[in-house]
């Protein structure tokens, strides 16, 4: 498990900005399900660029949920200024139902805030966006499926989608439930077989893909799934070589892989958000269930046009004058 402690420093380009009087850094713990990325970069240079002075506790668990219990009596005995939690899977285990607590179990007496995380009310994280119900707060960053659906007909009218997914990661689950809601039959599931442990098995990928193929459906959409994001360069070669169009729901799959397409948040800029809400609860004293859950106001339309021309799927013009190309 990764244990590592920074404090951080304003560059000298940030000299402008007042500095924050307080005693000391404000302790923050964060709780990461893969390790350090984009969207922790942001947390990091939203305290950064405003000069409020941090010291970051960082744990990564390495998809490891095992390591969850340690990591809560952890808080408990550091009893941080703040928690960040990474992920969804990673959340719904240390903090629990929020009308549901258990004080042997979850995080409690400590205000927390969550990053990349499907569906928090979905998954009884909090009561309610406008009302979390407990001091937590956080930022949601996936397009709802609706607005996901809308996106993808822009590229190309659809009648037939299917969707791959790891039956054990409960944003996943969330996810595809939505979209069935909003498909009905039209919509193909894909769960990825498990093995002997119960646990995901990559070598099934390409079976589920030649399923979707078979199906002839016009897109392969890709949930929030962080087992197909670990897997995502055969994912997204192998439909590919099956000529199925992927649209994903986060940039990964597009901006390091060869997903087609996807209506996403971008990491580095919710990770940022969340640094904002983080400071309101540090530096101006909110109370964290005061704040509410959003998403960004902004989503970035991304095209991997390398996988259009490999596809020959080539996007409207119109659409090109809003998307961004990689």
């Amino acid at each position: 498990m990764l244990q590592r402690r920074h404090i951080l420093a304003a560059p000298a380009s940030l000299l402008a900005t007042p500095a924050v009087a307080q005693a000391r850094p404000f302790r923050i713990m964060m709780l990461l399900t893969r390790g350090w990325e984009e969207a922790c970069d942001g947390f990091r240079d939203h305290f950064a660029a405003r000069r409020i002075p941090v010291e970051l506790i960082v744990r990564d668990i390495a998809t490891d949920m095992r390591l969850v219990p340690g990591l809560v009596q952890e808080v408990r005995q550091v009893r941080p200024d703040l928690v960040y939690v990474w992920g969804t899977g990673l959340a719904v285990a240390a903090l629990g139902p929020w009308d549901a607590v258990d004080p042997s179990k979850h995080i409690t007496g400590v205000p927390v805030v969550f990053n990349i995380v499907t569906d928090p009310v979905g998954n009884r994280l909090i009561r309610s966006n406008i009302d979390p119900g407990r001091p937590v707060t956080g930022t949601e960053y996936i397009a709802s499926v609706e607005v996901q659906m809308r996106a993808m007909a822009r590229y190309r009218p659809f009648t037939r989608v299917a969707t791959i997914f790891n039956p054990n990661e409960s944003n996943s689950r969330s996810v595809v439930a939505q979209a069935r809601a909003l498909l009905g039959d039209n919509l193909l599931e894909l769960p990825v077989a498990l093995n002997a442990a119960r646990q995901p098995d990559p070598d099934s990928i390409p079976a589920a893909l030649m399923r979707a193929r078979q199906a002839d459906v016009d897109w392969l959409y890709i949930p929030p799934d962080t087992f197909l994001n670990n897997h995502r360069a055969l994912l997204t070669r192998e439909a590919l070589v099956l000529r199925l169009p992927i649209f994903a729901a986060t940039e990964r799959f597009v901006l390091f892989a060869d997903g087609l397409a996807g209506l996403v948040s971008r990491y580095y800029s919710v990770g940022a958000f969340t640094g904002y809400k983080a400071a309101q609860i540090l530096r101006d004293g909110r109370a964290p269930e005061s704040i509410p859950v959003e998403t960004l106001t902004r989503m970035s339309y991304l095209i991997r046009m390398e996988s259009a021309r490999q596809l020959h799927f080539y996007p409207p013009v119109g659409l090109l004058r809003t998307a961004e190309t990689v």
